[in-house]
């Protein structure tokens, strides 16, 4: 356990990095043991440094965005539209936990609303460029795409405005906001893998890499909040 307090960053990314190298040579059967590792790992990272006796609304709401991110990540190992369907889902849920709980670091107050509206601009327009790249190859997953590019913006959004937080301001300049952009990019690399480039072989490398490093970052972020 002590080793996993310490290092537990570097677990973590020696698993993402061999869990790419298996993408990259296809070598599935050795995926099931990386890619289920990676968010665990980062679970006990974050809790055994976790201050004690303090924090337990934080901590019930990144235990619960990371259990469905865990969820997530061995839904979309299978490569089915339901199993997708279920993964988007999973990580919708991921989306809303991040969300309320950045929310309740630092409340969206629309007197002092620069950031987050700065926010909204910018996300709004990559994903409108997104949908409008891969809807015609969407068919029925339209509306649940739509849905769930609402809640990543919000995430998104709402991450942004904990700059607005003096006492968090360096937390979401240094790891909620690099965390959110880069889930983001990973989340529309993924589509357009999934719709439009599914015969280029790096780009799944490309999602997982970003994506490892969206949640690493924002576990590191809530890692050093909760060791208050």
């Amino acid at each position: 356990m002590q080793l996993l307090k310490k290092r537990g960053l570097l677990i973590f990314w020696i698993f993402l990095l061999l869990d790419c190298f298996f993408i990259y040579t296809k070598d599935e059967s050795h995926r099931i043991f990386t890619k289920p590792l990676l968010i665990p790992i980062l679970c006990f990272y974050i809790f055994l440094n976790a201050r004690k006796n303090h924090y337990h609304n934080t901590k019930t709401l990144v235990f619960l965005a990371l259990v469905f991110a865990w969820l997530g990540d061995i839904l979309l190992m299978q490569s089915t539209r339901i199993f997708f369907l279920l993964g988007m889902l999973a990580f919708a849920l991921t989306h809303i936990f991040l969300s309320i709980t950045y929310y309740r670091i630092h409340k969206l107050k629309l007197a002092k609303c620069q950031e987050a509206f700065l926010a909204t601009i910018v996300v709004s327009f990559i994903c409108v460029a997104v949908y409008q790249f891969v809807k015609s190859e969407l068919g029925s997953l339209k509306i649940p795409v739509i849905a769930y590019m609402v809640v990543i913006s919000v995430m998104a959004i709402l991450s942004a405005n904990l700059l607005g937080s003096g006492l968090r301001k360096t937390s979401a300049i240094n790891y909620f906001i690099p965390g959110a952009a880069l889930f983001i990019f990973s989340d529309a690399v993924l589509i357009s893998q999934m719709f439009v480039f599914n015969e280029i072989d790096f780009l799944p490398v490309i999602v997982m890499l970003s994506y490892g490093y969206a949640i690493s970052l924002i576990g590191e972020g809530f890692s050093k909040l909760l060791k208050g």
